[in-house]
């Protein structure tokens, strides 16, 4: 296993100056949500909330170009070590956010196989403490390889907080299952809308597409009702007080790409890709057949 506690973390990015840095083996998530009637009180509050989603607009598919397969990565390496933790699945939604924020602002050294993993844990260590109870001490994210020490962490944490000017706190699309459900009238297995959410999160930059929107695709491509018109989706969905065309196409987008991964085969499903017992790979070379994020046509 390589050290790499000494590592000075300003060499994992590109042209960046070092000012920053003075200043449970379970098989499933926690998956704990109920679903109740949606009070005119806290329609009002979800409402609220649909209006003051910031969309960060990114230009990370710009930035990482044909490395996708590298954040590919990141995404099954959080998957796996939360399930591992047993953490809620908001944790690991959170961790992608700061992930796919982080890499619209700077650039990882595709050189330095280890950065984008340093990265991933750094991220998925502040969502933990942010939403977990209990968050588990930094010896014990593991790092395929590569033994980080706690003091390289910290500091990869404290530029990610930096980075993204200690704005941590983000609405995840689990919080809107409940308002949707009741908004669509829609009967609805809450688990696959859970793990449709799940899933699109390595087809999709999360910071692309507003919590609401994959929430309110998730659930209705969670529908009993496998067989929706584009004239109901469009219906159902013209229900959101304040959407637009825009979240219109963002909806329709989401939902067409969940219904792809609904129908892809079993051994794609995050779940069984969590369950494997591998290690994930860095693609080294030419990346011309490396998949790109999904995003809807302009």
């Amino acid at each position: 296993m390589k050290e790499v506690s000494q590592i000075s973390l300003p060499t994992l990015l590109c042209g960046e100056d070092e000012s920053c840095f003075d200043n449970f083996n379970d098989e499933r998530f926690d998956i704990n949500f109920s679903l109740s009637p949606v009070s005119e009180f806290e329609s009002e509050y979800i409402q609220m909330l649909i209006r003051k989603e910031a969309v960060f607009q990114s230009n990370y598919s710009v930035k990482i170009e044909g490395s996708w397969w590298k954040r590919r990565d990141a995404v099954d390496w959080i998957l796996v070590r939360t399930v591992h933790f047993g953490f809620h699945c908001r944790t690991a939604y959170l961790s992608l956010f700061y992930l796919d924020r982080f890499l619209s602002r700077r650039s990882v050294d595709e050189e330095k196989p280890w950065a984008m993993r340093l990265l991933s844990i750094a991220c998925l260590s502040l969502a933990a403490k942010l939403e977990e109870r209990v968050a588990p001490s930094l010896s014990e994210y593991d790092s395929d390889g590569y033994s980080f020490g706690g003091d390289v962490i910290q500091r990869m944490e404290l530029l990610v907080l930096n980075t993204l000017e200690w704005k941590m706190n983000c609405i995840t699309p689990f919080t809107y299952l409940n308002y949707f459900a009741t908004l669509f009238s829609s009967e609805f297995r809450l688990n696959r809308a859970v793990e449709l959410i799940m899933s699109i999160m390595a087809e999709i930059d999360v910071t692309d597409h507003r919590p609401s929107v994959v929430a309110a695709a998730a659930v209705l491509a969670a529908s009993d009702d496998h067989h929706l018109t584009n004239e109901t989706l469009e219906i159902k969905i013209d229900a959101v007080p304040s959407w637009g065309a825009v979240e219109k196409e963002h909806t329709l987008f989401c939902y067409n790409l969940l219904q792809e991964i609904g129908m892809s085969k079993p051994d794609d499903d995050w779940m069984r890709r969590c369950g494997r017992k591998r290690r994930v790979a860095f693609i080294d070379g030419d990346d011309q057949d490396c998949p790109q994020p999904k995003t809807p046509k302009q």
